[in-house]
């Protein structure tokens, strides 16, 4: 085999010593570490000697080695050839799948799958693995296929099943995806994912009482297993149990990418420490901007118990998190020491209110846009409707689509659900009455350079710097539609009107079978009636808007001029 003849050469020279086996693991361990690093020519350099038949695991990593240096065919050949040396093992593309996934770059493991099925096409561990990679990456329907080949060849396989069950509820099948589960944890009960899989899809039902029943089956299977957890505590808030869901929440702290602070020093529960004067409480930056906009609301409640409050924020919120009520510092940026008290991320504030009388936090609007902002942004909008001019145009901002995040799966996953894009606000054109204002920013701002036809859209956030210039333009617009982004979480936060046009699998924050928010009370809901369809909810959308038009102008028309 190829891979064989280039590690004989690889270890001919004659000056060389003969490798002892503290040797060979030393020198593994270095090939390890490379290959974690993306180090690919140095790990495959370094594994060449050891690529012999009787050494599988140098194999292996020479294998990863060259597969991640590019030599695609090789390395399929080589990876392909251990897998059928080790039936009951993983197989080792998967290996490698996860190795790039660690480097944030795991669609380029696609070649490797490739070549490895030109070798060997009905190899059911082969099949799953690449079933599930095409799905993470948002290709149902050809996961789907390729689930179904796997069964094919191995009738019945659990792990199979479980994965076609995840890529049914991808594509809205919900019935076949419960039946799928069902049919798992039936054959084998002890099986914790598929558990947690059918709560998470009873959850998106609105079936909480027998989706908390599944998650607590697969808790008690793997009751130290921090995504069912988080997962757990995601179906409890969206049930309404926020006290419960708030303490079990924590549990994403267990994740990578969360709080390197001591955990020791995480603000506790409020209930029984009411008063903090004399302490500073370091607030952190988490994950998106909306959770930061959405827990900004608790500051204040801290700073009126005594607490001297210091944000730590992205650029982007620092200077609107600056005029809220009660912060005295906020950083930004790479800071090398912090002095506090306590530190609390933003996302376990409602964690330390849970069980007080403040545990929705200040009520909305509890963010303020900057005067000056606002009057600098009114130059970007067209005129003000006023009741001199009861027929001019309502402004209605706009934001259609979210972050995409395209290194992470799960990240980008979530975005291409809730994202709308411009093209299925098309009908919008026909509502008259209205000048549109962009809020979009990111990638989904190109979108404006082909709008859909007669969609006029006003774009001014090419000269908007940060979220304190968005606040102030917002303060100029009659009423705010939008994807659940960090836009609607501002909108709210500010006390404007907003539409949320939401996902069939809405993030907790907005519940189940509502249509406004106990988080901002100027928000209403537009939900998805079934996975994927925007039509619907843009269908009920026009109506609304239609009939705020028109009691706009009603209004106007009842209001004397005060010029």
């Amino acid at each position: 085999m190829a891979p064989e003849a280039g590690a004989s050469a690889a270890g001919s020279s004659n000056d060389r010593r003969p490798l002892v086996d503290g040797d060979r693991r030393d020198i593994l361990l270095a090939a390890l570490e490379a290959l974690h690093a993306g180090r690919f020519a140095n790990a495959a350099a370094l594994t060449g000697p050891f690529a012999i038949e009787a050494d599988i695991e140098g194999r292996l990593l020479h294998g990863l080695a060259r597969a991640g240096a590019g030599d695609t065919e090789a390395a399929a050949l080589l990876l392909c050839r251990i897998a059928g040396e080790t039936p009951q093992a993983l197989h080792p593309v998967q290996d490698f799948a996860t190795l790039l996934s660690g480097q944030q770059r795991g669609r380029e493991a696609e070649p490797l799958f490739r070549a490895a099925l030109r070798l060997t096409p009905d190899e059911p561990r082969l099949l799953l693995a690449f079933g599930a990679f095409v799905a993470a990456w948002h290709r149902p329907e050809e996961a789907e296929a390729v689930l179904l080949q796997c069964l094919q060849v191995r009738p019945r396989d659990l792990s199979t099943m479980n994965q076609l069950g995840i890529v049914k509820a991808a594509l809205g099948q919900t019935q076949q995806a419960l039946g799928l589960f069902r049919d798992v944890v039936a054959t084998n009960p002890a099986n914790h994912t598929a558990w947690a899989n059918l709560g998470c899809a009873l959850a998106n039902e609105g079936l909480f009482g027998d989706a908390l029943s599944s998650y607590h089956r697969a808790i008690r299977l793997r009751p130290n297993e921090a995504q069912i957890r988080l997962n757990h505590s995601i179906c409890l808030l969206k049930a309404g149990r926020m006290t419960q869901g708030w303490a079990e929440h924590e549990w994403r702290l267990a994740l990578p990418g969360h709080t390197d602070l001591p955990r020791e020093r995480m603000l506790p529960n409020l209930s029984s420490l009411r008063d903090l004067s004399g302490r500073t409480v370091l607030v952190t930056q988490e994950e998106g901007l909306g959770d930061s906009l959405m827990y900004l609301r608790y500051v204040p409640l801290l700073a009126r118990r005594g607490a001297k409050m210091v944000l730590w924020v992205p650029e982007a919120l620092r200077r609107l998190a600056a005029r809220v009520e009660g912060v005295a510092e906020v950083l930004s940026g790479d800071v090398p020491r912090i002095g506090f008290d306590w530190h609390c991320p933003f996302i376990s504030l409602p964690r330390a209110f849970s069980g007080t009388p403040e545990a929705f936090g200040q009520p909305a609007p509890y963010l303020q846009a900057d005067p000056d902002r606002v009057a600098a942004m009114r130059a970007l909008l067209p005129p003000p409707v006023s009741p001199a001019a009861s027929l001019a145009p309502r402004r209605i901002g706009l934001a259609w689509g979210g972050a995409p995040r395209s290194h992470d799966p799960v990240a980008a996953g979530i975005d291409r659900r809730r994202s709308i894009g411009l093209a299925a606000l098309a009908p919008l054109a026909a509502l008259g009455g209205v000048e549109w204002v962009s809020l979009q920013k990111g990638p989904y701002e190109a979108e404006l350079d082909a709008p859909p036809p007669g969609l006029a859209i006003r774009n001014p956030m090419p000269q908007v710097r940060d979220l304190d210039d968005t606040a102030g333009l917002m303060m100029g617009l009659d009423l705010i539609v939008t994807v659940d982004t960090a836009v609607v979480h501002l909108a709210g936060a500010l006390g404007r009107p907003t539409i949320l046009l939401d996902r069939w699998d809405n993030c907790w924050r907005w519940l189940h079978g509502r249509e406004d928010s106990p988080w901002y009370p100027t928000v209403r809901i537009i939900r998805q009636s079934r996975p994927g369809d925007w039509s619907g909810v843009v269908e009920r959308l026009l109506p609304m808007l239609a009939a705020r038009n028109a009691e706009a102008r009603r209004a106007c028309l009842k209001t004397p001029d005060a010029g």
